[in-house]
């Protein structure tokens, strides 16, 4: 019988009034003599930790209470640990386990967690004894020498977890290389008494440091499918790369309409399309074109399965996983200028006040007259060149644009009025080299131009939300929930430090009040702090079978509709758009829309989390090379650890951490949202300039610190931050 430490820890228990040897565990254990060395081990082990101790003539005794706990194990980028067990609930610490004591468990592991004796008041502190489930049958990691023998291992991201490689053909071509290893034998083991993993790699990534091999180990770890299907692929290359003159007799023909797409530089894929007239009684008519994705994906089709995995494509700096293989999401699905293309056509009829009169859809087919971008389109909306400046543009499409801008204007003015919210938060503008690597990290501006075609598609949207409502209780929607009252209070509080206030009722609060707020403090100092702190007040949106309406938008229906080509929503909803058109109201998936909305919602979350972490990786690597470094910034967030700066020349952010403040000893005040030095009074508080010194960078856990130079002490270490626990909420 081999030797279980949980057995013996049970049988322990047995012996908390009297002293034991060994040869009485062996007995009661029914193990051979042969297991006496991993028995004695494990139980100076125990007396280690101060939970047995010696005797006389060889025996222990149990000295403090063996309890065990089974959680799920938190692995943290340090290398250590937290375990989540039933005690959270009952307003309990998840125990910290050392990396020293998680005995080959790996992150969302089942453990069986032994409770260490601690200090008063000190976190309560486990050792993992056995895992339970093991989660992963796979696992990510770097080929390289063994330190001491000089074998080729496998070293998991994980720390401290090797894995013996099963026989390869040519072993030393797989170091250096990121890899996928499927374990044969886990790592594992109590105390000294510890083995190595076994396995055999799968797939190799390529070299690490690479940037695309960046995105796939990303992809990876989020869960992201990077390959299609042979089947999908199969799927992808009998679809008709033309549109034929039968398909277009079966449609209104809208190819003599101005119809263009406005996007960025780098979009390679068009799924909307504009055109703007005036109606005889002098209305205007928007027609928004989007491309018609349902058509060439069949639902329960090879192609329809793996978009549905996928849920949305995913947008890197420089590259992007999409949802649908590029010969469509690139190719006959893309409303590329000057080719035929089929496409459903919601048109809306609006006064010179914004308002919405009428709306109607169909299947049509278009043939876009004009590729823009944002930046063109406001230089032509300004009057700063006109279309002869660059490539010659036919002046009714400039006219146009014009008039785009003043309907976009009043869809907008009539959305602030009804309380919609507006966070003119800037994104990252990364700037990459050939090889993948940033040159630059700037702000993104956000120009009127992305307002117009933000308008366009939000009442596009909101019209068909509101046509399928007329016809089907449930669907596809976007719903964004109220804010939770606490957090409103919380929020109250805050901004009650700058003389700011908001009203709160029974229900909370009204997004027309949130909007007089923004309004507020729009274009002074504190409007990026309020605007952030507020964002992060708020709950997220989701998607969900039933019209929950949309607090941010302050709308009473709302679902995404017009990007089909990279969200999944958006095909569903074309899909149940084209039957209710059908007479057949009464469709409904081959999966309950519930079922997939929640898989939306994960999956437009987990895309989120690989985009940011990609975001954050440049942004270490772009960095590396400044330490030392001064740069001046402002105070982004406030914690008990420390403090948060945006830095003014680069769109990076970093921790000032609490013990590089070694002038005076500092108190968190979270009301305020402020550091305050109990003998200088110094306070360091949200929006404060400050000059910072880059102190250090690891990309790995993506961490960046700062220190202020006026308090940099020579003969300190650089602080570290114990691992996951100050991470800032995301």
């Amino acid at each position: 019988m081999p030797f279980s430490a949980i057995k013996t820890i049970h049988l322990l228990r047995r012996f908390r009034r009297r002293d034991f040897s060994v040869g009485d565990l062996l007995d009661q254990l029914g193990l051979d003599r042969e297991l006496r060395r991993s028995l004695v081990t494990f139980l100076d082990a125990l007396v280690a930790e101060g939970l047995l101790k010696h005797m006389r003539r060889g025996r222990y005794a149990v000295r403090k209470p063996l309890n065990l706990v089974r959680g799920e194990l938190k692995r943290q980028s340090a290398g250590h640990a937290f375990v989540v067990d039933e005690r959270a609930d009952r307003g309990g610490d998840d125990l910290y386990v050392a990396s020293f004591r998680l005995g080959g468990a790996m992150d969302g592991d089942q453990v069986m967690v032994l409770e260490l004796p601690g200090r008063r008041g000190a976190r309560p502190e486990g050792w993992v004894i056995e895992v339970a489930e093991r989660r992963h049958e796979t696992v990510l990691g770097y080929c390289q020498k063994h330190s001491r023998n000089g074998q080729v291992v496998f070293r998991s991201e994980q720390a401290d977890l090797e894995f013996e490689i099963a026989a390869v053909e040519d072993e030393q071509a797989l170091i250096g290389q990121v890899a996928v290893l499927r374990i044969d034998r886990y790592p594992g083991g109590v105390g000294t008494a510890q083995h190595l993993g076994a396995g055999h790699v799968v797939d190799v990534f390529g070299e690490i440091g690479s940037p695309q091999v960046d995105i796939r180990m990303t992809a990876y770890r989020q869960g992201i499918p990077t390959s299609f299907s042979a089947a999908a692929l199969k799927e992808a290359g009998e679809v008709a790369v033309a549109v034929t003159d039968e398909q277009c007799r079966q449609r209104t023909d809208y190819r003599h309409r101005p119809f263009v797409t406005i996007d960025g530089e780098d979009a390679k894929d068009f799924d909307d399309a504009v055109a703007l007239r005036r109606s005889d009684e002098g209305h205007w008519l928007l027609q928004v074109a989007i491309a018609d994705v349902s058509y060439y994906v069949g639902e329960g089709s090879a192609l329809d399965r793996d978009a549905r995995e996928r849920g949305t494509s995913v947008y890197f700096p420089g590259s992007c996983i999409p949802m649908l293989p590029e010969i469509l999401s690139n190719g006959i699905c893309s409303l590329n200028p000057d080719e035929d293309r089929l496409v459903v056509v919601v048109e809306i009829e609006f006064d010179d006040r914004g308002q919405r009169l009428s709306m109607h859809a169909g299947r049509a087919v278009i043939r876009s007259c004009q590729r823009l971008t944002y930046n063109l389109v406001q230089q032509l909306v300004d009057g700063l060149i006109d279309g002869e400046a660059q490539e010659p543009l036919d002046p009714s499409i400039v006219s146009m644009l014009k008039e785009m801008d003043q309907l976009a204007l009043e869809l907008r003015r009539r959305r602030m009025q009804r309380g919609a919210l507006d966070f003119d938060l800037p994104e990252a503008d990364i700037n990459l080299d050939a090889r993948g690597l940033a040159l630059h990290i700037g702000r993104r501006r956000r120009l009127n131009a992305h307002r117009l075609i933000e308008e366009f598609m939000l009442a596009a949207n909101e019209a068909v939300a509101e046509m399928v409502l007329e016809q089907c209780s449930r669907g596809m929607f976007r719903v964004h929930d109220a804010p939770d009252p606490l957090s409103m209070q919380a929020f109250q509080q805050f901004i009650a430090a700058f003389n700011l206030g908001i009203n709160l009722d029974a229900d909370g609060v009204s997004p027309r009040e949130l909007r007089r707020l923004l309004q507020e403090v729009e274009g002074s100092s504190i409007e990026y702090t309020v605007n952030r702190i507020l964002l992060r007040s708020m709950k997220q949106a989701r998607y969900d079978a039933e019209n929950l309406g949309h607090f941010g938008l302050a709308s009473e229906a709302y679902c995404h509709f017009t990007s089909p080509i990279r969200r999944y929503p958006d095909l569903v909803q074309h899909r149940l758009l084209m039957h209710i058109l059908s007479d057949n109201a009464q469709w409904r998936p081959d999966q309950p829309f519930a079922e997939l909305a929640d898989q939306a919602t994960v999956a437009e979350r987990r895309a989120m989390l690989a985009e940011r972490d990609i975001v954050d990786l440049r942004k270490c690597q772009f960095m590396a090379d400044k330490i030392g470094m001064r740069y001046s910034g402002f105070i982004t967030s406030v914690t008990a650890f420390g403090f948060f700066v945006e830095l003014d020349e680069y769109f990076i952010e970093g921790l000032v951490h609490i013990r590089s403040l070694s002038d005076d000893y500092y108190s968190y005040e979270e009301e305020q949202h402020r550091l305050i030095g109990q003998a200088r009074r110094r306070i360091f508080q949200v929006g404060m300039a400050v000059t910072v010194e880059l102190r250090s960078v690891r990309p790995v856990p993506r961490e960046i610190d700062f220190v202020l130079p006026d308090l940099v002490d020579e003969t300190a270490a650089a602080p570290r931050r114990k691992g996951g626990r100050y991470k800032r909420r995301q």
